[in-house]
Formats: C-alpha cells, sequence, structure tokens
C-alpha cells in the first residue's frame, strides 16, 4: 500500500461505489472484485482505506438496519471523488489506462461541461502524442517491422482520440444524459 493511503488507487473506485449506493464494507470490496479484477482488491486493503477515509470525513457511518456497519459518501468524500475522476481523465498515463479507466467509471459524478473538458484534456494530450509518433515513424531508416508496436501504440491512440472527441461531443451537446442525482 502506497505510504499515503489515500493516494492508494483503490480509493477513487470506493469512493465510487459509495457515490451509488451506501455498502458495508464486504460489500464494497465484493463488488471491487467483480468489476475491478484488474485491480487486484485484497480484504484487508479495503477494511483499512474504509477506515482511513472514514478518519478524513470522505465516508460516514449509514443509517443501518442490520449488523454490519455500511457507509455513504460525504460531501468531503464527493469533492474529493471528482477531483480525482477530473485529475486521472485528464492526466494519467496514457500507456497505463488502468487510472483512466477507473475514472471514466464514475465521468457522471462531473458535470456535463467539466466531463466533457476533461475528456477534450485528455484528447488533447493525446494528439500531442500522434504528433510525436509521427515524427519517430516518418524517417526511413527504420522498416516498419522493426516498429510495429510504435503503429500499434499509434493506432490505438487514434481510436482513443477519437472516442473521446465523440463523447466529449456528445457530452456537450446533451445527447449523453446526465442523471441529475449522480
Amino acid at each position: 500500500m502506497p505510504t499515503d493511503a489515500l493516494a492508494n488507487p483503490l480509493v477513487l473506485p470506493i469512493l465510487g461505489l459509495l457515490v451509488e449506493q451506501p455498502r458495508h464494507a464486504y460489500a464494497v470490496f465484493h463488488e471491487l472484485r467483480t468489476r475491478y479484477a484488474f485491480l487486484r482488491v485484497r480484504n484487508a486493503t479495503v477494511y483499512t482505506l474504509l477506515n482511513t477515509l472514514a478518519d478524513t470525513g470522505w465516508i460516514a457511518p449509514a443509517p443501518s438496519n442490520g449488523d454490519r456497519q455500511a457507509y455513504t459518501l460525504t460531501r468531503a468524500g464527493r469533492r474529493a471523488l471528482a477531483e480525482r475522476v477530473d485529475h486521472n481523465l485528464r492526466d494519467t498515463d496514457l500507456v497505463d489506462t488502468t487510472a483512466f479507466m477507473t475514472a471514466l467509471a464514475y465521468l457522471g459524478v462531473l458535470a456535463p461541461d467539466a466531463a466533457a473538458a476533461a475528456l477534450e484534456a485528455r484528447a488533447s494530450r493525446i494528439r500531442e502524442e500522434l504528433a510525436h509518433l509521427d515524427i519517430t515513424l516518418s524517417g526511413d531508416e527504420v522498416s516498419e517491422l522493426h516498429m510495429i508496436e510504435v503503429h500499434y501504440y499509434r493506432d490505438r491512440l487514434q481510436h482513443d482520440r477519437e472516442w473521446l472527441d465523440a463523447t466529449a461531443q456528445r457530452t456537450r451537446s446533451g445527447s449523453l444524459t446526465w442523471r441529475q442525482n449522480q
């Protein structure tokens, strides 16, 4: 676990699950493992993070009618979630997309204009990377076969940029509907 528990990549999806509905610790653990198998979720880590998030004031005990303590997101937790979603959409690694994909799952916590702006910012970063890759691939010295991974990466980024542009446009036009209570 990172030295600063709040820097743990599980914080964003935990907050995201709690924005959906109050959950007890095991339900959070189970849902994380179900939705995000690629995150390598451990039960002890989830319990530790829930305690840290409660101590930080980002989550609080929810009214419960069972024997398990459920948690809900606080106003401060909702702000922290929105900040993390915005940051991870804009600024995370273009190669390792784990943080981006996790943030994308909670795009709806941002206002539509903020969501579109974050997607457009990532698309802009991808345009810059594509320009750099085009320069790299423009030389005649190296055969396509020896640069096949660069071709793959460029094609993948091109697809991502197109998707981001289209989704930002749909967000701004209102054709991607936003739930009012997200």
